[in-house]
Parts: structure tokens; sequence; C-alpha cells
């Protein structure tokens, strides 16, 4: 995808690296500033690198050699856009069938004007803007905001996790990430004309690219059409700050349906907003220690 290029994906940002570390992870960089996460177990390290710029057949040397120093099980890559992916089956990488980030996506290209994105929209969620206008939708997007009113978008955030039987993590960890990202970190809300909350979206910056990073809809927002008013006013805004791509973080996806099963309603959302739909490359992943080789190879052990 042309309008990706260059862009580096906040996984690989030393703001995450920096969430994940106040979780009980350390991170390791390569000779090319490549990102290996990796939290040492009884049996030895697990390591992750996520979304990584194209890696060479150099790079996974250099990523083993390190890997091996620190006595690690396995290698779990979860590839890029423009990564070739023959360079692992050279190397021994199997394709692994359980992701840790979403594997599909919808990316908004943020350097087209205002009238083209709003071209790409589908009519109906045109209709459902113009709908939460008119019923008296009011967007509010918080920088770095104060901890009452993220309490407030994590009552949300609970809520749809209950209802879409979502995992949704303790509010401690996602405070972390918040203190993380710092200036970067944007929370937008939408009100109904009474200013009750109807939903809210928590995104992260880094570089050239926003990540919208998770998200909900109150009791009262299921019953309106605010959700689209915020998210058309979210793509404004992040236009605005002269971003270029808006990664919507995840779709459904037909090679994972375990993994993507209940994202079927949201991905319908977000499709209606015109951005292109992508797959990542299949995650990939190398058993290193012997334990792990072997019981990989007589019991069926994945990752």
């Amino acid at each position: 995808m042309n309008n990706v290029v260059g862009i580096v994906d906040i996984r690989q940002s030393p703001q995450w690296a920096e969430y994940l570390q106040a979780l009980g992870w350390s991170s390791l960089r390569t000779s090319k500033n490549i990102n290996i996460e990796h939290r040492k177990t009884l049996f030895g390290t697990m390591v992750k690198i996520q979304k990584p710029p194209a890696l060479s057949e150099e790079d996974l040397k250099e990523i083993e050699q390190i890997c091996l120093k620190h006595r690690a099980i396995f290698i779990k890559i979860e590839p890029y856009l423009g990564q070739d992916v023959t360079i692992f089956d050279r190397l021994g990488y199997e394709i692994s069938w359980f992701p840790l980030s979403p594997t599909a996506t919808y990316l908004i290209d943020l350097r087209l004007s205002e009238t083209d994105l709003w071209n790409k929209i589908s009519h109906s969620a045109k209709y459902s803007v113009h709908r939460a206008q008119r019923e008296g939708a009011r967007v509010k997007i918080y920088r770095k905001p104060e901890t009452a009113i993220l309490q407030d978008y994590y009552e949300v955030l609970k809520y749809t996790g209950r209802i879409k039987k979502l995992y949704v993590p303790p509010f401690k960890h996602f405070m972390k990430q918040v203190a993380a990202f710092g200036d970067n970190g944007h929370l937008v809300m939408v009100y109904n004309k009474d200013n009750v909350l109807c939903g809210a979206k928590w995104h992260v910056i880094f570089g050239d690219m926003v990540l919208y990073v998770s998200g909900g809809t109150s009791e009262i927002g299921r019953d309106d059409k605010s959700g689209y008013e915020l998210l058309w006013k979210s793509i404004l805004y992040f236009k605005s700050l002269g971003l270029k791509i808006y990664d919507l973080e995840g779709k459904d996806d037909k090679r994972f349906p375990n993994f993507t099963k209940r994202w079927g309603g949201f991905s319908h959302f977000k499709e209606k907003f015109g951005g292109q739909a992508i797959e990542f490359p299949h995650p990939r992943v190398k058993y290193i220690g012997p334990l792990a080789k072997f019981f990989h190879k007589v019991v069926g052990f994945n990752v």
C-alpha cells in the first residue's frame, strides 16, 4: 500500500515499549532500531516483534543472535506491510495461527481533502452523520485527559466489553498506556443534546500515524447515531494535526475466524468510512529453545 511507505507502526515506538515495560515486558533494539519485546518465564524468554519495518535476512539473523543470548524459547513476529515473507520460509519460520494484534485493518489517508474524505463515506454513513448532528450530538476532544474523564471513558469501554463479550484490560493497565504516550494520547468523546456520554474512542499518535486503540458505546449511545459523528469529527481533527494515516485498528479476518469472530459489527461500521481494507501477512514463529523445539515437534506445541 503506497500511502504507508515510510510510516512506522506505533508498536515499534519507544512509547509503546515504555507501556509494555510497565506491564512487565522488556525491550531491546537491533542495529536498525527494530524493537524486540521479551519477557522471562520459568522455561525461558518469550519474544514478540510486532509490525516492524520490512525485515531482511540480515535483520532476522541479528534478531536470532540477540534472542539466543537471552535464552529465548521462541521468536514470534507479526509482519507489517511490504514484508517479503519468503525470507521467513528460508530461515525456518512457520505460520502462526495465534495472532497477538489485529491481522487486518482499515487505513484512512488523511492527506486527502475534506471533500474527498467525505465522498469516500457510504451513503448510509453520511445520513447517520447528518442525523447525529440534527439530534444535537456534540464531540469533545481531550489531549492528555484528566483521570476523571478517563474513568468516564473506561466505564463505556467496560459496558461495550460486557455486551460484546470482549476482554477489557484493567483500568490500571490503561492508565499505564496513558502515561507512556503523554501528550500524544487523545480521547474523543461524544455527548447527546442532554450532555449524556454516548461513546468514546482512545487514540495514540506516533510520527505520521494515529492509531484508534480502543473505544466503546454507552447504553444510550447504542440507540442513536452519535458514533458516526464521533468518527467523522475524529478524522477531521487528526487531519488538522497534519497526520497522514488513521489506522482504525482491526477488522474481521476470514483467515482467523476464531480471533475475530466477534468483530463483525464494528468492522461493518468502520467499513462505511471509506478506508482501505488491508491484511497484514500471517504471523510467523520460530522455536529456538531446545524444550520448545521438542514440544513443538512431539506434542504439537504452538504459539
